[in-house]
């Protein structure tokens, strides 16, 4: 329930639960913040927490390289799109190395932002332009949180952020090739001011058709199939995950 609005009443928890359908509430940014568990009828969830607890390093690590680079790969689409040059951040590609040890993608996203959104422009100041990315991405973040739970996984356990005060940690690994979809949008709408309009266009984001393992799906949509795959993948139920992309730029 993505809504503070909604009443739900202890027939209809009963029926559900009963059903084995899960509930999540959610709070008033949109973060799962509380879920429905009967106690007879977890046995999936438990199992996949459970297999998610025992995910192994090498597979952690394999996963986290395959989304670094579709990271990267989408910040080049989004660069050049612009005419933008993007020799160097080819260059810092060239030099990563597996699970990223060297720390290419904060390096990368150190020039990639300048590049983008001028010179003097450094994430985390007061401007208007992180305001939107900030809003954007956490519209984004709330997508998978909601997925993750929704698929019966954990979000505090990730495959590479593992700060104890960020309970989100595995929707931060896993969100990073669809960030570029906000930073498109954001792209697009720099003259304007952010306003409520500009809330719900990087609301709509998620309602975009983009590229995914070569399909074209709506990004919300393949948030979910994505998500279902990296976590087969994790369980050693398929050898391989699909790219997120722009539409037709695969």
């Amino acid at each position: 329930m993505a809504t503070t609005q909604s009443v739900i009443t202890g027939y209809l928890i009963s029926k559900l639960i009963e059903e084995n359908i899960k509930v999540i509430f959610c709070s008033e940014d949109h973060n799962p913040c509380a879920e429905l568990n009967g106690y007879y009828n977890n046995i999936n969830r438990n199992q996949n927490m459970e297999n998610q607890i025992s995910w192994s390093i090498p597979n952690k690590q394999k996963l986290w390289t395959n989304v670094v680079n579709n990271k990267i790969n989408n910040q080049l689409a989004v660069l050049k799109k612009y005419n933008l040059d993007t020799t160097e951040i080819e260059s810092e590609q060239l030099a990563m190395v597996d699970n990223d040890e060297t720390n290419r993608e904060a390096v990368i996203a150190r020039k990639y932002f300048p590049l983008l959104f001028g010179a003097n422009f450094t994430r985390g100041d007061d401007s208007k332009i992180n305001a939107m990315l900030d809003y954007g991405y956490t519209i984004l973040l709330s997508a998978f949180n909601q997925e993750i739970v929704a698929q019966g996984y954990l979000t505090q356990l990730g495959i590479h952020h593992h700060s104890v005060r960020n309970d989100f940690n595995l929707s931060s690994d896993l969100m990073e090739p669809f960030r570029q979809f906000v930073d498109l949008t954001i792209m697009d709408k720099l003259d304007y001011d952010f306003d409520e309009y500009i809330k719900l266009e990087l609301v709509d984001v998620l309602n975009q058709e983009i590229s995914y393992d070569n399909k074209t799906y709506i990004l919300k949509n393949a948030v979910s199939q994505y998500i279902h795959d990296c976590f087969s993948f994790m369980d050693e139920k398929r050898d391989r995950i699909g790219n997120v992309g722009m539409k037709d730029e695969e």
